[in-house]
């Protein structure tokens, strides 16, 4: 009888499975149900593990808004922005966007119409290995480099999540304006951070849709009948704070983007700026 029970069961859950395969709850789902691990993961290789750094963003979880995706995710990058700067370092990215409306199977990133169309926040994590004096980004008397600095969110854009949507890398654009430098900030209850404002240039993720890209797995699959213009520019407003922490011989910076400047200050004021740093 017990093991009549248990064959019912799996026969309903197989059910319950097949059913939702046709439905766009799926997509929701399977972000979730395949990030979740596959972030812890990356979490445990990455450079906040490995030199023992307490580093806690607060996700969609901390708001009782929906708003952002529901947990932080991570990725790290040991060889490919080495080559791209044709530098050694080391880079891990904490990162999160819009929330999945679980009805239509895919993220508020992709939607025009949402707050947090194209919208992303998180830390990104540096090690220069040649144990730079000054630490990546920053220049010898502690000003930061702009230049250098501005080549982790465009490859971030232009190499990473662009191309996992189908955006061949010559067609991502990421063109970046500084505009304005504040120094000496004090930032997460940490002193001497270096916040930059800028107006950002890129690439949208609406797309016409093409089968089997990574980018679906995490972002959902956008609406299959748009036929539209692929990956259209627009502009963004983004913000970041860094800083060197030399006894790490780490580079931290605290970022954000989003379509607008009151989008920026929500997610400054409520959510980046609850970051706890140890």
């Amino acid at each position: 009888m017990l093991f009549k029970r248990r064959y019912i069961l799996i026969i309903i859950i197989l059910i319950i499975i097949i059913a939702l395969l046709n439905t766009n709850i799926y997509y929701t789902l399977r972000s979730y149900l395949i990030m979740y691990p596959y972030s812890r993961l990356k979490k445990s290789e990455s450079l906040i593990n490995k030199y023992d750094i307490k580093l806690k963003i607060p996700s969609g979880s901390y708001t009782k808004k929906k708003d952002w995706y529901p947990f932080m995710l991570y990725h790290n990058d040991y060889k490919g922005f080495s080559n791209y700067l044709n530098k050694d370092l080391s880079l891990t990215v904490v990162y999160n966007f819009g929330h999945f409306d679980l009805l239509e199977g895919f993220s508020s990133y992709y939607n025009e119409n949402s707050p947090y169309y194209n919208a992303f926040y998180g830390a990104y994590i540096i090690r220069n290995n040649k144990n730079s004096e000054n630490g990546f980004g920053f220049l010898d008397n502690g000003k930061i480099d702009t230049l250098e600095m501005g080549q982790l969110p465009k490859y971030d854009q232009t190499h990473l999540v662009l191309p996992s949507l189908g955006c061949p890398i010559k067609d991502a654009t990421f063109e970046n304006t500084i505009k304005k430098i504040e120094y000496n900030v004090n930032y997460v209850n940490i002193p001497n951070w270096t916040k930059v404002n800028s107006i950002i240039k890129t690439n949208s993720p609406i797309h016409k849709y093409q089968s089997k890209q990574k980018g679906y797995i995490q972002y959902g699959i956008f609406n299959k009948s748009y036929n539209g213009e692929n990956f259209p520019k627009m502009i963004l407003k983004g913000r970041i704070y860094a800083k060197y922490f030399e006894e790490y011989n780490l580079t931290i910076v605290l970022y954000m983007i989003a379509k607008d400047e009151k989008v920026l200050n929500k997610l400054d004021k409520n959510i980046l700026s609850k970051s706890i740093i140890k």
